[in-house]
């Protein structure tokens, strides 16, 4: 029997459509081996495996390279933070501004709020358990209080008191992390591309009861764990069962896009099939979970890590280390062989020193070596761990362990082979950081109505405090990330960027920038200058384009800026609007005047072309030259000296007339 649209029941029954899609995809994980996956990866990861349960005759130990191989990827993956880059919606000088803004506010709350941990913590859930998922919300409980809240309060005249009034808070951003049995979705899909999501998040019940005083009855009922959940887990089960009596509760939310079935989207909070909290339309423009994976598994609706495909090795590393482990703790202690019979007498004499006395005719007394291992059960690891690096793409230089004489343009080399090969993680995570950054402005934009501080970098990169609305947002559309050239995420690397840029002319002024790029390979200020000059032509441009007056001061570029405020005059309609006319050409007139009027000194300090009028050359003196004897002058012909000088030459064209 089709009941319609499972997402679109009514009010009283979606408790129990939510549940019952968490509790089909829960069977799903089970019955397919994922779980089971998962688990052998989360207890591999975190040095759970139990080498007994291979055999029970070995000394177990756990050698984590599987661990150290996801980490040192991970590091490379994350290493350098996201560059956000807003996108206006339009080229005016406020939305530029607006732009700068909201990526301040992205750095404030990466690095305040810790939204790039779980970031970075989605990152490390998707390398070894297929998938990391980043969960972007706003929550009214957060923070600044705007409005205090008011006790209950009785009628003095016995009519009915005021109730109780809760504090209002300004509301902000709030970030979630989960992996993949916590994010349920369509399963039958063959891509990622979800229309609806269902999280689910354990939180206390005695703040969930305080927080929905309607509900808290039903709410206070429940219980933590159970059975079921605990064979659902990643973590062992005999630690979750000791959690019966724990005060966390799973809340399972159902955010639903906007589709032809769903207009208006759908927002539910469950608790109970009984207990929905609140349901209503989706409150942002769509839902903002957003996954992260190294690859898409074809034809399903998961992602894929290869490097779970280490897992076969790890445990074969394990079994053979044990093996090692096992002969050397049996036979660490020397042990010896003699012919039955040999009479043998050991006395004491001092400690450490001992007499053997035995009869040489029934043979001598030989140590017994049982502790050498084959050189090859050694050579085996070294086999191991070769192809672990293999597969994982992680090479030795990054893991600290360069081979002796390498160059260091070589290991710089390796290193970037390894961050291009863990691209498919490198992507997700951009794309992941891109969504996450877009979310927050969004919200920011719909929710923010009320002023609140926030601590950026100001225009010198110093800290300051900057107050904003949503009004200072609006117009900025998107946000993406700048990804770094592979080179600037190793020191190799950006030595060879630094030196580059040092060779070329005009691009590296002063010490401190050639340090700045060798230290973060950050390129900004290197063209911070050209920059804030281009946004100034463009305020100026646009100034006089509403016939507002522009004054030009010494400082300014003024060949740039004559050759960029004439564009303004490039159109007939521009031409015909005598405000727009005027501003511009007497704007343009003043940068002449003052470039006429600057001297070589200021030219030379501001770099550019003195335009000044060279001073007057002083007057030929006037007045009696020096008297020469005329018995002082040399005779026609020759030199003071008395040489003859010598004559002319002649023309070889004869004299024709």
């Amino acid at each position: 029997m089709n009941d319609g649209y499972w997402a679109a029941a009514p009010e009283n029954k979606i408790g129990g459509k939510v549940l019952d899609q968490f509790a089909d995809f829960k069977k799903y994980l089970l019955d397919s081996g994922i779980i089971k996956k998962l688990r052998k990866s989360y207890s591999a990861y975190y040095g759970n495996i139990n080498i007994k349960d291979l055999d029970q005759s070995l000394k177990a130990i756990h050698v984590n390279n599987y661990a150290a191989l996801v980490n040192s990827l991970h590091v490379m993956v994350t290493s350098s933070r996201p560059a956000w880059s807003a996108r206006a919606i339009n080229s005016d000088l406020k939305s530029q501004g607006n732009a700068e803004l909201a990526e301040g506010l992205l750095d404030y709350y990466m690095k305040e709020q810790g939204i790039e941990n779980h970031l970075n913590k989605a990152t490390e859930l998707a390398m070894f358990l297929m998938e990391g998922w980043i969960d972007v919300d706003w929550d009214t409980d957060a923070g600044e209080e705007i409005h205090p809240g008011m006790p209950a309060q009785e009628s003095s005249d016995g009519g009915e008191g005021t109730p109780e009034e809760k504090p209002i808070k300004a509301g902000d951003v709030i970030v979630r992390t989960f992996p993949l049995i916590d994010v349920c979705r369509d399963i039958y899909r063959k891509d990622m591309q979800h229309k609806w999501f269902i999280t689910r998040d354990y939180v206390n019940k005695w703040d969930m009861s305080a927080k929905y005083p309607d509900f808290s009855e039903q709410i206070e009922k429940l219980d933590g764990f159970n059975i079921k959940d605990v064979e659902y887990e990643l973590t062992p089960m005999q630690d979750l069962l000791l959690l019966n009596s724990s005060d966390l509760i799973p809340m399972y939310t159902l955010k639903h896009d906007k589709t032809p079935a769903l207009p208006n989207g759908r927002f539910s909070v469950v608790f109970d099939k009984d207990c929905v909290v609140y349901d209503g339309p989706l409150h942002t423009k769509r839902p903002y979970c957003f996954p992260i994976y190294a690859k898409h598994k074809s034809e399903t609706a998961f992602g894929h890590s290869s490097l779970m495909d280490l897992l076969p090795l790890q445990d074969a590393l394990d079994a053979n280390f044990s093996a090692i482990l096992t002969n050397q703790s049996a036979n660490a202690v020397q042990n010896f062989q003699m012919p039955e019979g040999s009479g043998l007498k050991v006395t004491q004499i001092q400690d450490g020193m001992n007499v053997i006395e035995f009869d040489p005719k029934k043979g001598g007394i030989t140590p017994l070596d049982l502790l050498k291992t084959a050189p090859e059960v050694f050579n085996f690891n070294e086999t191991l761990n070769r192809y672990m690096q293999l597969i994982s793409g992680v090479s030795s230089v990054v893991r600290g362990d360069a081979p002796s004489g390498m160059s260091g343009t070589a290991m710089a080399l390796l290193q970037q082979q390894s961050i291009q090969f863990s691209s498919g993680m490198q992507l997700s995570h951009t794309i992941a950081s891109e969504n996450c950054g877009t979310a927050i402005i969004e919200l920011l934009q719909t929710f923010a109505e009320e002023p609140r501080m926030a601590l950026i970098a100001g225009k010198t990169k110093k800290p300051l405090m900057k107050d904003f609305s949503n009004k200072d947002l609006m117009g900025v559309g998107r946000v993406i990330v700048d990804s770094a050239n592979p080179l600037t995420k190793t020191g190799a690397g950006r030595m060879e960027i630094a030196n580059q840029l040092l060779q070329t002319p005009g691009m590296i002024k002063t010490p401190e920038q050639y340090l700045g790029v060798l230290l973060t390979g950050n390129l900004e200020p290197l063209y911070e200058f050209d920059r804030s000059r281009q946004h100034l032509v463009k305020a100026e441009n646009e100034a006089m384009m509403n016939g507002q007056l522009v004054k030009a001061v010494l400082t300014d570029d003024h060949p740039i800026h004559v050759l960029e405020h004439s564009c303004v005059l490039n159109s007939i309609e521009a031409r015909n609007e005598p405000n727009i006319l005027q501003a511009v050409l007497t704007h343009i007139q003043e940068h002449m005047d003052i470039a006429s009027q600057m001297t070589p000194q200021m030219a030379a300090m501001l770099k550019q072309t003195s335009f000044a009028a060279p001073p007057p050359q002083p007057p030929p003196q006037s007045g009696p030259g020096p008297n020469i004897e005329p018995s002082m002058m040399a005779p026609p012909g020759q030199s003071e000296g008395g040489v003859p000088l010598p004559k002319p030459a002649q023309s070889p064209v004869p004299n024709l007339q």
